[in-house]
């Protein structure tokens, strides 16, 4: 099994040792972190960044292990394998939580905000920082959200309006709130591994994909679906979590240790994507394919009929509308 690992082996630093309660003991603290994503994904690398950082804060004290790919199992099985103690961290997409936490959805609200960078200052406000207390409910500690880009369509066949969709088959990534605004569009929502998701386009077993422009360029989905329709309908949200039994076993110290560093490192995945979003829909106009852009009303009365059985379940997409209402 393949993993990264980040530890200093120099003796506890001047610093450290002056940090009262950060380092109690001589050995290590081992921090393994799963996540679903490849190694060459921002969001591993998000991870690979706060081992080496922990590393040269801590003098050696943290060592941390970073499973990609989902090495350690899917989402589902790392939730639990977290809430047991015996996974410490996870960097996980919020969609899986939406299955347990059903204010979660809140994030996947449609059109809550326009871009990566909207979305960057949203996800860092006062509701989805409130949020974060829920993860508590799990048996975890949540350190914060991430993104994972905005949301958009592609496909084999063009769509000039969302009733074109009606009797498709997309792949979407399966979670209640994404499920019910497709189902509210007649579209037939079909989960595929994203590692099968090019040879599910190529044979026709779906017909479209709710995707990100980083996957859609590096998966090279553009062979198998020539149009990409921008619509930026939803963010993506990812969260990192710590297990609440690792977090009550660190010191003040420390604890304000790993939750400082995951907060500078998601900082920095937010640059990325604010950065690299431009480029990949650049690179993905250059192969060719046929690029429009969709307006909210694309989608018709989806969002008003989504809204309404949503809100509902989802409270905390009240606040975060007015927050994001606010960054416009």
């Amino acid at each position: 099994m393949k993993r990264r690992t980040f530890l200093k082996t120099t003796t506890l630093t001047a610093a450290a040792l002056a940090t009262p309660g950060l380092l109690r003991a001589a050995s290590a603290k081992t921090l393994r972190i799963g996540t679903i994503t490849p190694g060459s994904h921002f969001w591993t690398q998000t991870m690979d960044r706060v081992g080496v950082s922990l590393a040269e804060k801590s003098g050696g004290m943290f060592e941390t292990q970073v499973f990609p790919s989902g090495q350690l199992g899917n989402e589902a099985t790392m939730i639990q394998q977290i809430q047991a103690g015996g996974l410490e961290m996870g960097f996980l997409t919020v969609a899986e939580f939406s299955n347990r936490i059903d204010d979660m959805s809140a994030l996947f609200a449609p059109y809550l905000v326009p871009d990566v960078a909207h979305a960057s200052k949203l996800l860092t406000g006062e509701t989805a920082t409130g949020m974060l207390d829920q993860f508590s409910t799990l048996g975890m500690k949540g350190l914060g959200f991430g993104l994972g880009g905005m949301r958009h369509l592609i496909s084999r066949d063009d769509a000039q309006t969302s009733a074109d969709l009606s009797g498709r088959k997309y792949r979407i990534t399966p979670f209640a709130a994404l499920r019910d605004f497709y189902e509210l569009m007649g579209v037939a929502p079909t989960p595929v591994p994203l590692p099968g998701l090019f040879d599910a386009l190529a044979n026709g077993q779906v017909d479209g994909a709710d995707i990100d422009l980083e996957l859609a360029w590096k998966l090279k989905l553009f062979d198998q679906a020539p149009n990409l329709k921008t619509t930026s309908q939803m963010m993506f949200p990812v969260v990192a979590v710590v297990s609440g039994k690792y977090w009550a076993a660190l010191s003040d110290a420390e604890k304000q240790m790993l939750s400082e560093t995951v907060s500078e490192q998601i900082d920095w995945l937010f640059s990325q994507y604010i950065e690299f979003e431009p480029k990949w829909l650049d690179d993905l106009k250059g192969t060719g394919m046929n690029v429009t852009t969709a307006e909210p009303e694309f989608f018709g009365d989806t969002l008003s009929k989504w809204a309404g059985i949503w809100e509902p379940k989802a409270p905390s997409i009240i606040g975060l509308r007015n927050e994001a209402a606010a960054l416009m």
